[in-house]
């Protein structure tokens, strides 16, 4: 009895898959096919689908190919956090003279710097802070927001720009790659992952502000202690929700199938350039807004 309920469960799955191998692609043709999305193979007789592609390509791989497509994806599951939260430890905290309005605070925080009051920083002596004063000052990319108000709004615009471009590099790398396993029909799960960076950036912006209002009424220390890993000075509900986001992150980009090294070093490339244009921009936000010097 068991047996025949399992056998029942399993077969609609055995169906599927038989069904998909019996219309697959030539294997010569799909097992390696950099940047060729699963609508431009020919599937025979059925239509094809996302979930047909990736059964077709593993079913096909030989050992090896297999074994080499295991290897990618545990690289790209590295991506979120290394790009994210683990590159330019040093360079994520940027010193505001005073805090940042509320809905600013949250993009800069979504896209993955720190601001930190000047002179409110546990561990952090004036010598340091004039020292990352003196940084930005005679960096050739950041100084240029400290010479003018003006020339600080159109590195904000210009980088915004990149930015934007780059998210649209990062949509079509994704609808031209293969997609992820959690999200197989919706194309664009990786650039979605970047963008809702706005909510654990929003429950950390309002634990900061509770933690203000408790300092003004000398409930709490005014100090904080620099942390370039975001909500380490915050309550567990921030820590938490930047852990899902990061978990969330890896799930994704580990599940997308069968990357080819190719793809996988363009991957790479692209989430370079996503990630540095979303800090310029919120290094230029800050020192627009903010500037310490």
């Amino acid at each position: 009895m068991a047996f025949s309920f399992s056998l029942q469960l399993l077969l609609p799955l055995l169906v599927t898959v038989a069904s998909a191998q019996s219309t697959c692609p030539d294997g010569d043709e799909i097992i390696y096919s950099p940047f060729r999305p699963w609508f431009s193979f020919d599937y025979g007789p059925e239509p094809g689908d996302c979930w047909k592609a990736a059964i077709c390509l593993l079913s096909q791989a030989d050992p090896a190919r297999n074994q080499q497509f295991a290897a990618t994806a545990l690289v790209m599951g590295l991506l979120p956090m290394v790009f994210r939260d683990i590159a330019w430890p040093e360079r994520r905290l940027v010193l505001v003279s005073s805090p940042l309005p509320t809905l600013a605070e949250v993009v800069v925080r979504a896209l993955g710097l720190e601001p930190i009051v000047k002179g409110g920083v546990t561990g952090w002596s004036d010598e340091d802070s004039e020292r990352w004063i003196d940084w930005l000052r005679r960096s050739s990319i950041a100084g240029g927001a400290l010479r003018s108000r003006f020339q600080a709004m159109m590195l904000v615009f210009a980088s915004l720009f990149a930015l934007l471009a780059s998210y649209a590099g990062l949509a079509l790398v994704e609808i031209y790659s293969k997609r992820t396993a959690l999200g197989c029909v919706y194309p664009i799960i990786a650039l979605t992952w970047c963008l809702v960076s706005v909510i654990p950036a929003a429950i950390h912006v309002l634990f900061e502000s509770f933690r203000r209002r408790g300092v003004k009424k000398g409930l709490e220390s005014g100090d904080t202690r620099a942390s370039a890993v975001q909500g380490a000075d915050q309550q567990w509900p921030v820590q938490l929700s930047w852990g899902i986001y990061y978990i969330i992150g890896t799930l994704v980009y580990t599940s997308i199938m069968a990357i080819t090294p190719l793809e996988l070093f363009v991957w790479v490339v692209t989430m370079a350039v996503v990630s540095g244009a979303g800090k310029m921009l919120a290094l230029y936000i800050c020192l627009m807004l903010r500037s310490p010097a």
